[in-house]
């Protein structure tokens, strides 16, 4: 379980969350939906440690997340919003941060990498900057990169909000098939359709 307990979140002289609780079970997918400026990316980055909580903690499988960091880098994958790529890299270098933790012999990774590049249509070289390819193919790239990890816990912050409906629903669909019973998927969208896709809807006013 993902426990987000009293937390508090406070930019400035704005409250964006104030004693916030909320727990997200293993095996489900969830969307938080809200209008832009509401707090979705911030709560997704803080559950991602790259925002501090002015108070309360969020714990996976009742460690804290933010003191176990070696836990943290290897259970969580981010699917941003603006893809997190690097841009001067190859796609195959891109891939490989992806494997970072995963102990495979160099075969097995090119058979990981190269399966899911077709399953996502992904028709490029490895050896292919990403600077070269469109924006849907780069989401593409990123996705394939966070299924690699095979992490426990999967962030998406409106990953569809650049790209064609195509494309939308080959994200979205891929996304939610790695989920299991030892995975938790939240997807931060103002989309209402990809929201409901979704195991259970958080409407971020809610929250308030």
């Amino acid at each position: 379980m993902l426990q987000i307990k009293n937390v508090s979140i406070i930019k400035g002289q704005t409250t964006i969350f104030q004693d916030l609780n909320l727990n997200f079970q293993l095996g489900k997918s969830y969307s938080l939906i809200g209008y832009s400026g509401s707090g979705k990316s911030t709560l997704l980055n803080c559950i991602a440690g790259f925002e501090r909580l002015n108070s309360g903690e969020i714990l996976f499988s009742n460690k804290k997340l933010i003191t176990n960091r070696n836990f943290y880098k290897s259970t969580l994958g981010y699917l941003f919003q603006n893809y997190g790529l690097i841009d001067n890299a190859t796609i195959d270098a891109n891939l490989d941060i992806g494997l970072a933790y995963k102990r495979y012999p160099k075969k097995q990774k090119l058979k990981l990498k190269t399966k899911l590049l077709e399953e996502m249509q992904v028709h490029a070289e490895l050896s292919r900057k990403i600077s070269t390819l469109s924006g849907g193919e780069q989401l593409r790239i990123a996705l394939i990169r966070l299924l690699l990890k095979q992490p426990s816990i999967i962030l998406a912050d409106e990953p569809t909000g650049s790209v064609d409906k195509d494309n939308s629903n080959l994200i979205i669909d891929k996304l939610l098939n790695a989920l299991d019973e030892k995975k938790i998927i939240i997807i931060a969208t103002h989309d209402l359709a990809i929201a409901q896709k979704c195991d259970e809807c958080i409407r971020i006013e809610d929250l308030k």
